[in-house]
C-alpha cells in the first residue's frame, strides 16, 4: 500500500507537533506525523511529570500564535520572575529580575507532557494532519520529486519533503547520510521533584559546583521544585542509587541550604549529557529540526526553546514559499532555513560550552576572574539586561510566530 502527503514529519514530540500545527494553520498542505510510540505519557493534575522545560517568552509567543497557550496554562504552568546564579567554589553571583526588562516574568517551568497534550489536542482540529502511530520505519528511498519511507508492514509513505523531528538518535537523519559531531561531557543529570522547607518564591536558582551545575526550577506549588543536577557519570550513578535520606543530605549541602532542608524527594531519573550538532540541517528532501539537528547542555535551559524556534522558522520558510507559489522542497528554498537556524544555534551551543568550561576550571586565576566577572556584570545593569533579553527570547532574528 502507498499513501501520499505533501510533508512527512518523523517524530510527533513537542517540536514536530509545533511544526505541524504551524503549517496547518496557514497552508492547505497535507501532513503526516509518523510516530514510533502509540501515545505520549498522559498528564494528570495529581502528579508532576519528571521531564520539565524552561519555556522562554519566545516559545510562549509561539504557543500563543498556535492558540495552544491557554490549554497549556489551564493545566499547569510555573512562572518565574527572577534567576539567581552563584559560584559554589567562589564568591561571585548574579541576579536577574523580570522588572529590569519591563516584563512580569522571565519564563515558565512546564511539564513536557502538559505541552505535548495541548499540542496533540490542537493537531486533531486539522483534518489535513494524519497521525500515523505506532509506526516503525525501515527504509528511505528518493525518487525524482518525492521521498518514500517504507514501514515494517510494507506500507510506503511518500511526500515532497520529510522532516526529521525524531530526536538526538534520529533514524531519518542517519538514513539521509547527514553526519554529526558529538562531544560526550562525561556527565549525567539527575532529575527529580523535591519539596523544600522554604518556599522558592518563583525564583529559578542555579549553583555552579566543581562537579557541575545544580539547578532548582520552581514548580506551581510554593515549596516544590524540579532539580537538574549535572555530575560526573559515576557520581550521578551513586547519587541515583543511595537511599533518600543520604541523597537529601548531599543535595542540601550542594545547594548551600538555600531553601532549607529537603522535606521530600520524588523518584530520581538519570540521563547522559552530551553536545551534538548535525554538520548539515538539510540533505536533498530531508530537513532536520530540534534534537535531530542539535543537543545542548541543560545548564542554560535552552534545548526545547531552540527546537521550537527551528520549527517556527522552518514553517515560515515553507509558508512563504507556498504563498509565492514556489516549490518549498527545493534545496535553494530550504537553504534559507539552514543558514538562519544554524547560525543562531551554533552561537547558542558555543555560548553554553564557554560557560560550562569557565565554571569547570579549577585554576585559581580562572576562579578569581570568574568571581570578578559575575560581580561586575551584576552591577552593570545594561549588560545584564542584554543577557536577560537574549535568554528570554526578546531579540532580533526571530520567526514571525515568536514575535
Amino acid at each position: 500500500m502507498q499513501i501520499s502527503y505533501d510533508i512527512i514529519i518523523v517524530g510527533g514530540g513537542m517540536v514536530g507537533a509545533t511544526l505541524a500545527c504551524a503549517l496547518a494553520q496557514q497552508t492547505s498542505l497535507s501532513i503526516a506525523i509518523v510516530e514510533a510510540q502509540s501515545h505520549a505519557p498522559a498528564w494528570t493534575a495529581d502528579e508532576y511529570h519528571h521531564r520539565v522545560s524552561a519555556i522562554a517568552l519566545s516559545s510562549q509567543r509561539i504557543f500563543q500564535s498556535l492558540q495552544v497557550w491557554d490549554a497549556i496554562k489551564n493545566r499547569r504552568v510555573s512562572p518565574f520572575a527572577q534567576i539567581e546564579v552563584w559560584d559554589g567554589t567562589g564568591s561571585g553571583s548574579i541576579h536577574f529580575d523580570s522588572r529590569d526588562v519591563a516584563s512580569s516574568v522571565l519564563g515558565y517551568i512546564i511539564e513536557n507532557n502538559v505541552i505535548q497534550t495541548a499540542l496533540s489536542e490542537k493537531l486533531q482540529q486539522f483534518p489535513q494532519i494524519s497521525l500515523l502511530a505506532p509506526v516503525t520505519l525501515t527504509t528511505m528511498r528518493e525518487t525524482t520529486d518525492r521521498i518514500e519511507l517504507e514501514t515494517q508492514d510494507g506500507t510506503v509513505i511518500s511526500a515532497r519533503l520529510a522532516v526529521a523531528a525524531d530526536g538526538a538518535a534520529s533514524w531519518l537523519r542517519e538514513q539521509a547520510g547527514i553526519n554529526i559531531s558529538k562531544h560526550d561531557y562525561q556527565q549525567h543529570a539527575i532529575v527529580a521533584a523535591v519539596r523544600t522547607a522554604q518556599p522558592h518564591q518563583r525564583v529559578a536558582r542555579q549553583v555552579f559546583l566543581a562537579s557541575g551545575p545544580l539547578a532548582f526550577l520552581p514548580l506551581a506549588e510554593h515549596d516544590l521544585s524540579s532539580i537538574v543536577w549535572s555530575l560526573p557519570a559515576s557520581e550521578a550513578k551513586r547519587l541515583g542509587e543511595v537511599d533518600v535520606t543520604q541523597f537529601q543530605q548531599e543535595l542540601v549541602q550542594a545547594f548551600s541550604h538555600r531553601l532549607g532542608e529537603m522535606v521530600e524527594v520524588g523518584q530520581r531519573f538519570v540521563f547522559p549529557l552530551y553536545k551534538q550538532e548535525a554538520q548539515a540541517y538539510l540533505q536533498s528532501r530531508v530537513v532536520l529540526v530540534g534534537d535531530a539537528a542539535h543537543t545542548v547542555h541543560p545548564l542554560a535551559g535552552q534545548g526545547v526553546n531552540i527546537g521550537l524556534l527551528d520549527a517556527a522558522s522552518l514553517a515560515e520558510v515553507i509558508i512563504t514559499a507556498e504563498k509565492n507559489r514556489r516549490d518549498f522542497a527545493q534545496h535553494h528554498v530550504l537553504r534559507r532555513y539552514e543558514r538562519w537556524r544554524k547560525a543562531d544555534n551554533m552561537a547558542m551551543l558555543a555560548g553554553v560550552d564557554a560557560i560550562k568550561g569557565l565554571f569547570a576550571s579549577d585554576k585559581k586565576i580562572v576562579q578569581n576572574a570568574r568571581d570578578m566577572g559575575l560581580s561586575a556584570t551584576n552591577r552593570m545593569k545594561w549588560i545584564k539586561n542584554i543577557f536577560t533579553r537574549h535568554a528570554v527570547g526578546n531579540r532580533s532574528g526571530l520567526p514571525e510566530l515568536a514575535l
